[in-house]
């Protein structure tokens, strides 16, 4: 679908009982990799010039590689599937590109993008809409909020954070629940989605590429890869929700 928008997407009947989300990012602005360049302190304990200098240099390179993780960084796609649809929403820009089973919408850019996402998740979410994702309270649900910040636009009702005693929609993070299936990782603070998918046994039939690599991918223009890898993380994450949860349909 070209240029879809909230008035053209069809609205679920009924509020989705859960939604399994990924996005993927870009490189960040250089004006917000400068700033966390010169926000960079050495550590106290080293006094001498030349290893300060050295780890500076370090720094630097490593904040340039990892800029994607920025707040400032862009997000480029956002996928999503519920108990009823399959869906990814695109901000790169206008394409006939579409994957099976999928409804794939396209947007000019982020805050275009953000809009009709925010239409589509209230209409087919409610606050009691189980939020599902691997590392998602770390990363994508604060990604989220700090866009819809940043380009001031108000937050979908399901992202709307817990507040006092306000109640807020609940949350499964694979990636710490998949610590309690787990010997060899239950000390495991981070644990990739690959490596979860293995453990659980699970085949992702994932393309050979990885999140780190989705910043070049998107500087070079490869649309079609990042969809299909978004919207594969997002089918694996689902599989081993289920699988923990003691929800799939394999299960006896």
């Amino acid at each position: 679908m070209l240029g879809a928008n909230a008035s053209q997407i069809q609205q679920t009947p009924a509020p989705a009982q859960w939604l399994v989300l990924d996005l993927e990012t870009g490189h960040a602005p250089e004006a917000a990799i400068d700033a966390a360049l010169e926000s960079w302190k050495p550590p106290a304990n080293i006094k001498d010039p030349e290893k300060i200098e050295a780890r500076r240099q370090e720094a630097m390179a490593k904040i340039r590689e990892k800029s994607a993780l920025l707040d400032a960084a862009p997000i480029i796609c956002v996928a999503m599937m519920t108990d009823r649809e399959r869906v990814v929403f695109s901000g790169m820009g206008q394409s006939e590109f579409q994957i099976d089973d999928w409804q794939v919408y396209h947007s000019d850019d982020e805050r275009a993008m953000l809009l009709e996402l925010r239409a589509w998740l209230d209409g087919v979410t409610t606050p009691e809409t189980t939020i599902v994702g691997h590392g998602i309270r770390r990363f994508d649900l604060p990604k989220l909020r700090s866009a819809y910040v940043r380009h001031r636009l108000k937050l979908p009702g399901i992202l709307q954070p817990k507040v006092g005693d306000e109640p807020g929609s609940p949350v499964v993070d694979t990636m710490s629940l998949y610590r309690a299936f787990s010997v060899e990782n239950r000390d495991n603070y981070f644990c990739s989605l690959d490596e979860t998918a293995r453990g659980l046994g699970i085949e992702s039939g994932k393309p050979i590429v990885s999140g780190k690599d989705v910043p070049d991918l998107h500087a070079r223009g490869e649309v079609e890869t990042i969809l299909t890898y978004c919207c594969l993380d997002v089918a694996t994450t689902g599989c081993a929700f289920h699988l923990m949860t003691g929800t799939a349909g394999e299960l006896e």
